[in-house]
């Protein structure tokens, strides 16, 4: 029984309890007042909408790094339509985001261009973009898209999402490619399936969920700055990891474990800010925990695969 626990949760599980100890103490009983608690939820809501379609490209063990920038260009071009009509708003930011991720699957895919490479490119050329778009002009989020930012608004929407998200993932033969590529993309290929054609909506997937993320983050923020976004991929990231998604991938790819990662690291850095850090430690902080995870994660995968593959000679 104990040998078919998922160690990545347990990993996950431990840290969440370590976090809470330790901020607990180190805040003097603020982390966990009402208040705290209602506050990391309605920030996580964001982070989770976004992973939700950066866990596909999780699971082929591929990056996209672009969550940032696209739901900043995404929530930016929705507040521009919303205040003419807000029924375009949602739309809009699903266009956007659905383009940038169809640009890069097309790079990925076909060109052949590893995923952390081309959409680092995209980061870079997109920011550059996007800082000199509100640079000229002042945008501001309508009332409409103002009032998005509530739990009763951002909960079922997400909830919605989530079934979505996780029927395709697991219930449907895409989903179930998508993993197999993050097992063995050749044995994929070989069985004739398109590794190609499938990587490309993955990356469009990934696209779309960060566009609508955009809405939610110009609904929190009020209105365009050209440090919108910024910092969001690490985060969104983070919560893939954390969680106890593979960084390589593969079948453990569960959507239950985004949705356990994204309040804890916004725990981890509500936690942070509570204690008297400073801005530098806490992304210091937050850079070595990434190392450590994804090290762990690294290593568990080893583990068990070593573990399976004992199991299969002696069978």
């Amino acid at each position: 029984m104990f040998r078919k626990i998922d160690k990545s949760l347990l990993m996950s599980i431990v840290i969440l309890v370590l976090v809470v100890v330790v901020f607990q103490i180190t805040s003097k009983g603020s982390l966990l007042t009402k208040r705290n608690l209602l506050n990391i939820i309605n920030q996580s809501l964001t982070t989770a909408i976004a992973g939700l379609g950066l866990i596909y490209v999780g699971a082929m063990g591929g990056t996209n790094i672009t969550t940032g920038v696209v739901a900043a260009v995404a929530g930016s071009a929705a507040a521009i339509v919303a205040q003419q009509s807000f029924a375009l708003a949602f739309p809009v930011a699903i266009l956007v985001g659905l383009l940038f991720g169809l640009f890069l699957g097309v790079i990925n895919a076909v060109f052949k261009v590893p995923s952390f490479m081309a959409s680092l490119a995209i980061l870079i050329a997109g920011r550059a973009a996007y800082v000199w778009y509100v640079s000229t002009r002042v945008i501001f989020a309508p009332m409409d898209i103002l009032t998005l930012n509530k739990l009763e608004y951002k909960l079922p929407i997400l909830l919605s999402l989530t079934v979505l998200m996780g029927y395709i993932l697991e219930y449907t033969p895409f989903g179930n490619y998508v993993k197999a590529i993050g097992e063995n993309e050749n044995a994929v290929r070989f069985m004739g399936i398109s590794v190609r054609r499938h990587k490309i909506w993955a990356y469009a997937l990934s696209g779309i969920m960060f566009g609508i993320a955009g809405i939610f983050l110009i609904a929190r923020s009020g209105g365009a700055s050209h440090t919108m976004g910024t910092g969001m991929e690490m985060q969104v990231m983070m919560a893939l990891f954390i969680g106890g998604v593979p960084v390589q991938g593969g079948t453990g790819t569960k959507i239950f474990k985004l949705l356990f990662g994204a309040p804890l690291i916004v725990l981890l850095e509500n936690g942070l800010v509570l204690s008297g850090s400073s801005g530098p430690m806490t992304q210091l902080i937050k850079g070595l925990a990434l190392l450590a995870i994804v090290y762990l994660s690294v290593r568990l995968n080893k583990v068990e695969r070593l573990r399976e593959r004992k199991e299969l000679q002696a069978a």
